[in-house]
């Protein structure tokens, strides 16, 4: 796998890269599944988001606020050694460069 440069992006990249299953597993997992070191627990509110980023490995690396306390959290998703997502990661690069 050939390292890329991380790129920040936007909502409506992120759900051209992910299928319905990856959109549900990243939706439940923003709400229910992200921690956050101010709280010392999860972010039982779930977070909102600020940043989006695929990285160089191709994974998304998600910056956003918990919805208690307001503070800085970061989740990664490892969706880089998908084969679907790297081929849809390619398309989107191709599209970002060509602009």
């Amino acid at each position: 796998m050939s390292i890329q440069s991380e790129i920040k992006i936007n909502q409506f990249q992120l759900a051209l890269l992910l299928d319905e299953s990856d959109k549900d597993f990243f939706k439940c997992s923003i709400a229910h599944n992200v921690y956050c070191l101010n709280c010392r627990d999860v972010a039982k509110n779930g977070i909102d988001i600020t940043e989006l980023y695929l990285t160089e490995f191709n994974d998304i690396r998600v910056h956003g606020r918990c919805k208690i306390c307001n503070c800085e959290v970061r989740r990664l998703f490892e969706f880089g050694e998908e084969d679907k997502f790297n081929n849809k990661d390619k398309k989107l690069r191709k599209s970002i460069q060509a602009s």
